[in-house]
Formats: structure tokens, sequence, C-alpha cells
């Protein structure tokens, strides 16, 4: 991600690179079966938005197309449907960074890894931040 960013980057786009770290160590705790805190509060999914917000629909179809690839997976019956989840995006993060591809098709990822990260967190953590 921090290649497809200018190199002086924005306190915005720093601080969201620092929480983008600690999601993904959160999904592979996740994963793993560890607990795991998504940093899904108000100032984080805000902090989300801002950055995300210049970019969007920067990408086209065909970037849509293939993180969608990765990401729309059949569930089978017998797992669990969070760690699933969490897997993908996961193994999306780390086949997308080791392509050369337009910015667009990262932050499209991003744009997708945001809307699934709420449905991924523990029912605890949906009660305290006021998730139903």
């Amino acid at each position: 991600m921090r290649q497809a960013l200018p190199a002086a980057l924005s306190p915005v786009q720093e601080r969201y690179l620092d929480l983008l770290g600690l999601r993904l160590v959160a999904l592979a705790d996740l994963v793993a079966g560890r607990r795991a805190s998504l940093a899904l509060g108000s100032a984080n999914r805000a902090l989300s938005r801002r950055f995300l917000e210049p970019f969007r629909e920067s990408w086209d179809d065909g970037d849509e197309n293939l993180v969608r690839g990765f990401l729309d997976r059949w569930i089978p019956r017998d797992v669990d449907a969070a760690r699933f989840r969490a897997q993908a995006l996961l193994d999306a993060a780390s086949e997308l960074a080791g392509l050369s591809l337009r910015p667009a098709t990262l932050w499209f990822f991003l744009w997708e890894m945001e809307s699934m990260l709420p449905d991924l967190a523990p029912p605890a953590s949906s009660r305290r931040t006021g998730r139903t």
C-alpha cells in the first residue's frame, strides 16, 4: 500500500497505514482462533473513510472482478464463516501485494475489506461498538 501512495504521506495516510497493519495482525489472530480486536471504533471507522474517500470510484470493473475473485467464495457449511472470510482477506492481501497492479485495485480491496470487517467482529466486540 505504501508504494501506491505519494512519497510524502499525509497524517491521515500515515495513521491509516498503521491501522491497516493492526487490522492485518488482528485478522491473522482471528484465523488462528485467538481473540482479536479489529479496531472498529467510530474514530477508526472515520479514519478509514477519510483515507479511502479520495480514491472512491477510481477503480473499474476489472479491479472489482480481480478483488472479488479472492473474496467472494463459497463458504462450506461446516466452517467458521468469520475465520473463513478473515483468511480470504489475508490471502487476497498477500496475493495482491505480490502483483504489479494499478493503485485503484488496492483501493478497491481496502474498500471491500472495510465493508467486511464489522461482520468479522466477535459478538462481544459488536455490543461495545453499538452494532446489533
